[in-house]
């Protein structure tokens, strides 16, 4: 029993430092491929964050990225991304949804808006339980924030963002595992300004 606990032991502080530590170039970058009619453009992403490429997702109707701390080191000359502390992890899903041309941007997040409910965003996560926020509804975007407790009493703050990019739908999911950084919010809402 005692060497088991060894061998969980060793494999849990190697994943905590697989989080923190990263090897030569590795996965990371801070730029992001935005989908633009039918090429993609770079945009670089908030300072402090990082693209992990190896975690991208692409379907048929939509692609998936992740986005995380991360830091820039310069060893003899060559700068690359390190992965640091994980404190808050970022989604953004580009869809190919089209809203149609007869819909402004306004009326279809109001339309979101108005049909948001926050329930829905646990019917993945039975034990989970949700602590109700707010929404927000501004002139690129609209925004939703909402507390979670899991069974172990783990806080988490989510803050989700609906917006549109050539047109079509993008959703943007900051979760944080601490009280979040007001400026994390701010310099992301720039990004998704710059890509409306």
């Amino acid at each position: 029993m005692r060497n088991l606990r060894k061998v969980f032991g060793a494999f849990y502080l190697l994943l905590f430092f697989s989080g923190c530590l990263s090897v030569g170039l590795g996965p990371l970058t801070n730029l992001i491929d935005v989908p633009a009619g039918h090429t993609k453009l770079k945009h670089k992403l908030p300072s402090g964050f990082c693209l992990d490429r190896s975690a991208n997702s692409l379907s048929g109707l939509q692609e998936t990225f992740l986005v995380t701390n991360c830091i820039e080191v310069n060893n003899d000359g060559k700068a690359y991304f390190s992965r640091r502390p994980v404190d808050t992890i970022i989604n953004i899903t580009f869809t190919r949804s089209r809203i149609p041309k007869k819909i402004s941007r306004e009326m279809y997040l109001l339309a979101i808006a108005e049909k948001m409910e926050f329930k829905k965003f646990l019917t993945a996560s039975s034990d989970k339980k949700l602590i109700f926020g707010e929404e927000q509804l501004q002139d690129k975007f609209f925004h939703v924030n909402f507390r979670r407790l899991n069974s172990s009493q783990r806080k988490e703050f989510v803050r989700k963002y609906f917006f549109l990019v050539d047109n079509k739908v993008a959703v943007m999911t900051i979760l944080s595992f601490k009280k979040p950084n007001i400026n994390t919010y701010s310099s992301f809402e720039r990004f998704i300004r710059k890509l409306s």
